[in-house]
């Protein structure tokens, strides 16, 4: 039985520890001795326990971020390099601990982890987990050359991000993020929180979930909803995603926006994700910096089309035209058009919502995914015995 150690770089919830979760809830036991490691505390860390593995939270460890979801400023960057140093120490502690034979990253910014299990076991083969674009800057590069210098394999949860490391000469998969459809599927009843909202039946919902950033593009996506809501007062929009408790000028900006307009719907982070996207028509990703979205596929597992920027990420999760559209960049016109056609044309909206569930069926679905993933561990093995 091999030992497999997972290292998770945050305590926040997101897209990460939740598909992380999935990752490990399916992991064979028969094969696997599996542990989770978390370098932060917080909500994630129950959700993560909800895996099946034994949780432990790291102290002294921080992450090194790079990528286009972090960001760069300058007091993160000084940050990250003080946080370097004790993350290598500390980390040789864990390994020594676990003893692992696979340690999987969940993010490239645990490169320090990586460069501590090379020095303490050699033979440990370590998995980076792709889950955001690197930046094309210093910090970027920096992760960049690290994860090349002391990580085995990658699996990237999409094309685009795959090319922002440097997998020369390492393994690389792509594995897109995927779906639990025993929870996530067009079942699941979305009446109750039609009605906690005062959603009408016949009313058309667009939804937004994820964080209220600039690089989320939500200020856009509410702008444009205000200029087609007047003519469609059938229209509601969910932006779902607020801390409203942090001192944010973005989500005050966007709070500020939606005064004022009864068809907009400003929510908090929920933990009732299947029946909040259950409760909506089609599913909004204004992305204006390219990531992956889980909001597309977990919406199209639940037979809901996406209408997204054509952008890396999004642009690998929807079929134009076909599971819903994508718009330019920045053309906000588009976007809206869009809106009104799938929020009026009843035939093309039932044909984007079957389509959509059947690309989903095909390409997120967490039992072949998951397999995926741990058929990449076994790579390693199976190439040392030959």
């Amino acid at each position: 039985m091999k030992k497999v150690l997972y290292v998770h770089h945050s305590g926040f919830m997101g897209g990460a520890p939740k598909s992380l979760t999935y990752l490990i809830s399916h992991l064979d036991k028969t094969k696997f001795d599996g542990h989770v490691l978390t370098i932060r505390n917080g909500p994630a860390v129950k959700l993560l326990e909800s895996g099946g593995l034994p949780v432990e939270v790291a102290k002294g460890m921080f992450p090194f971020h790079g990528s286009t979801v972090s960001g760069m400023r300058p007091k993160l960057f000084i940050r990250n390099l003080i946080g370097a140093l004790p993350t290598y120490f500390q980390a040789k502690k864990y390994i020594r601990k676990y003893k692992p034979d696979i340690v999987h990253l969940n993010s490239t910014c645990l490169f320090q982890v990586a460069k501590a299990v090379k020095k303490v076991s050699p033979d440990t083969k370590v998995v980076c987990h792709v889950r955001e674009p690197l930046l094309n800057s210093f910090a970027g590069n920096i992760l960049k050359r690290m994860n090349h210098k002391y990580v085995d394999g990658y699996i990237s949860i999409d094309q685009f991000d795959s090319e922002t490391v440097d997998s020369n000469g390492k393994e690389l998969e792509v594995v897109y993020n995927f779906v639990d459809f025993g929870t996530y599927n067009p079942d699941v009843n979305g009446t109750p929180v039609r009605r906690e909202l005062g959603i009408d039946d016949d009313d058309i919902v667009f939804l937004y979930i994820g964080r209220v950033v600039t690089g989320n593009g939500v200020l856009d996506l509410v702008k444009s909803f205000n200029k087609i809501s007047k003519d469609h007062p059938n229209f509601k929009l969910i932006v779902g995603g607020f801390y409203f408790n942090k001192n944010n000028a973005y989500e005050d900006k966007v709070m500020a926006e939606a005064k004022g307009n009864d068809q907009i719907i400003t929510l908090a982070f929920r933990d009732d994700v299947p029946q909040l996207i259950a409760a909506s028509n089609v599913m909004m990703c204004p992305f204006v910096e390219p990531h992956f979205s889980r909001s597309i596929i977990e919406a199209a597992s639940m037979k809901k089309p996406a209408i997204a920027t054509n952008i890396g990420g999004p642009n690998e999760l929807i079929l134009h035209n076909k599971t819903g559209f994508l718009f330019e960049d920045r053309n906000h016109k588009a976007m809206e058009d869009y809106m009104v056609k799938i929020g009026t044309d009843k035939a093309l909206y039932e044909k984007l919502s079957q389509n959509a569930l059947a690309f989903a069926e095909e390409n997120f679905d967490a039992r072949k995914n998951t397999k995926r993933t741990f058929d990449f561990y076994n790579r390693f093995f199976v190439r040392e015995t030959v």
